[in-house]
């Protein structure tokens, strides 16, 4: 017989309360799940083993990259599929991963991942060929992607999407051990690599968790910088986040929010943010505008660059948003008939019922 077809990989440390879900979702998909624990003192190690993991033991050495190579090295499928305990594969009939790997002339897929519930999805690195060649970089984000690039371009084979969807929950709860563990990680990071726009907005990102704002702000600033000089799918992301955070502190972020429109008309967070300050100037028209744009988006073709975005923003947020610039700008049955679709999408959210009334009743006068 061949070897088996599929391996699924994770590295774990203290994750007995996500890892039985993450593992429900494997068990009937792939012919092997590989564990690699990092220095559990919870029930990781027994969940795994229910599950029928096989379970490997590699102390934390400061570095992401060098756990997961191991496990790669103990792989006994034709193909890895690595995940997180905090991600859950969405169902996806075993037949129909054996017809889409069986027979791949690919070295490696990228899988769709929606980062934080309801958001839309990106695209990550996850499948690949158990090739000894294909390990992982850096200690920090570490990257598979150079080594499959390499082996694709000296075999002459090309690079894929699977239709492999993720739910990753991680973002939920308190966030500081995380923080604390990654910061210095990410320092050595951005030293390492420090042309890394992606890099610079999550050391951004902790540094505000770990509520050294000013530290983050700077962070985010070298990100825009960066952005500036080289067009990047990070980038427009930082531009959110450097807008967002001046923007609630009350400052005047209208130069910096029509130069990230400009380079990247299709951020669609940054439309939103448009829009915001456009009603809260009163420009009703212009509001309505940028809402009636994002309700023209079609979330299934959103561009899977990296940026993930609400959901809510292409539906029940912008009707809500378009009906109040309506409603200012006098035209209340239109309001109504923005409340009211709001109402349909987010039938739980008493509030649009009330102002959808409001609006018809104006309508009415």
């Amino acid at each position: 017989m061949g070897a088996p077809l599929l391996t699924a990989t994770l590295m774990v440390r203290d994750e007995e309360e996500n890892l039985p879900a993450c593992l429900a979702s494997l068990v009937d998909v792939v012919d092997e799940i590989d564990v690699v624990d990092t220095g559990s003192v919870d029930d990781t190690v027994a969940v795994a083993r229910s599950y029928g993991a096989r379970v490997f033991h590699f102390p934390w050495n400061n570095s992401f990259a060098a756990p997961h190579n191991h496990l790669l090295d103990h792989a006994r499928s034709r193909w890895i599929f690595v995940l997180d305990a905090d991600e859950r594969l969405r169902p996806i009939a075993r037949s129909r991963v054996e017809e889409l790997l069986e027979n791949a002339e690919e070295v490696g897929f990228q899988v769709f991942l929606h980062q934080v519930p309801g958001y839309t999805a990106t695209l990550d690195w996850r499948v690949w060929r158990n090739d000894p060649r294909i390990r992982f970089w850096g200690d920090m984000h570490e990257k598979v992607i150079y080594s499959i690039s390499s082996v694709a371009a000296e075999e002459g084979r090309s690079l894929g999407v699977l239709e492999f969807e993720l739910d990753h929950v991680g973002y939920e709860g308190d966030q500081t051990r995380k923080y604390v563990r990654n910061l210095p990680l990410l320092e050595k990071q951005v030293a390492e690599e420090p042309s890394n726009i992606f890099d610079w907005r999550h050391l951004a990102q902790v540094l505000i968790g770990l509520r050294r704002v000013d530290e983050g702000e700077r962070a985010l600033e070298r990100a825009v910088e960066l952005a500036r000089q080289v067009w990047n799918e990070h980038g427009g992301a930082a531009w959110v986040d450097l807008v967002s955070l001046r923007h609630e502190r009350g400052e005047d972020v209208r130069g910096l929010l029509a130069e990230g429109r400009a380079r990247w008309p299709r951020n669609w967070a940054l439309v939103w943010i448009e829009g915001q300050l456009h009603l809260a100037a009163g420009r009703c028209d212009e509001a309505v505008g940028c809402f009636r744009r994002l309700l023209a988006v079609d979330v299934s073709l959103v561009p899977y660059d990296g940026v993930g975005y609400d959901e809510r923003i292409f539906g029940s947020w912008a009707q809500d948003a378009l009906g109040l610039a309506l409603f200012r700008a006098g035209r209340y049955a239109e309001a109504a008939e923005a409340y009211a679709a709001a109402e349909r999408l987010a039938p739980g959210e008493p509030e649009y019922r009330v102002k959808r009334q409001l609006a018809a009743s104006r309508a009415r006068a």
